[in-house]
């Protein structure tokens, strides 16, 4: 069974060499790395060129769901994980998020570890708590640390573009295409969060009351969503 990581990455030139050292370095290694170089400006392809994987640009639309979508057409595994540039994986990371897989579920997703600012670093110890009590599973589901099977990436490939649609129909500030895609996910099977492995992110916020600004930006989208999707899908 083939197993693909695919990362996506832009101006992450600081980061991206942990990145990529941290999933050549796994207890059990990918069989292919793929980065998604979209729109960058500084040194991520130059850096990563020094490292044994496949790597693509994208120049145009930019947005995270834009780079993912053309990045899952570069991968080809019977598994899909996908973690971002300004992120670095625990090395037991593939090997947890293939084994939750293979218990017979449809998307995964670890614990996202924040680092960068005092807010993360408070904040990491309650979400720590509520995460491992988490009774709604799909708002715990975050795009650095994904994992789903192959054979369903055209349907998560559908709902990256829908997530766009809908994001701009409810007049959100930004698209949580990770929410999105965990409540369409579970209309076809279980979704689980994995506690024993973790993703470090090295968040763009850098100031507390920036990170209290995005904290609440996103508990403000993620209401939105949740009201609509309970309406519209259930």
């Amino acid at each position: 069974m083939k197993t693909s990581v695919l990362i996506i990455a832009n101006n992450e030139e600081t980061h991206i060499g942990k990145c990529v050292e941290s999933l050549l370095n796994q207890t059990k290694n990918p069989d292919e790395i793929v980065l998604m170089v979209h729109n960058s400006t500084d040194k991520t392809k130059e850096i990563a060129s020094m490292f044994p994987i496949k790597i693509f640009e994208l120049s145009g639309k930019p947005g995270i769901v834009n780079a993912r979508l053309e990045g899952l057409d570069k991968v080809s595994g019977d598994i899909i994980l996908c973690i971002d540039g300004d992120s670095f994986a625990s090395e037991n990371w593939a090997s947890e998020m293939e084994k939750s897989l293979s218990e017979g579920n449809v998307l995964v997703s670890s614990f996202v570890k924040m680092k960068g600012n005092i807010f993360a670093s408070f904040s990491n110890i309650f979400n720590r708590y509520k995460f491992r009590k988490a009774k709604n599973v799909s708002r715990w589901v975050w795009g650095p640390s994904l994992g789903f099977w192959g054979k369903d990436k055209e349907y998560v490939k559908e709902v990256l573009k829908e997530s766009e649609i809908l994001s701009s129909k409810l007049g959100l500030s930004r698209n949580p295409d990770d929410f999105w895609l965990a409540l369409f996910m579970e209309k076809k099977g279980k979704i689980a969060l994995v506690d024993e492995a973790f993703v470090t992110q090295n968040t763009k916020e850098k100031s507390v009351a920036s990170a209290l600004k995005r904290n609440r930006e996103n508990m403000k989208n993620g209401d939105k969503i949740e009201k609509y999707f309970n309406q519209s899908h259930r």
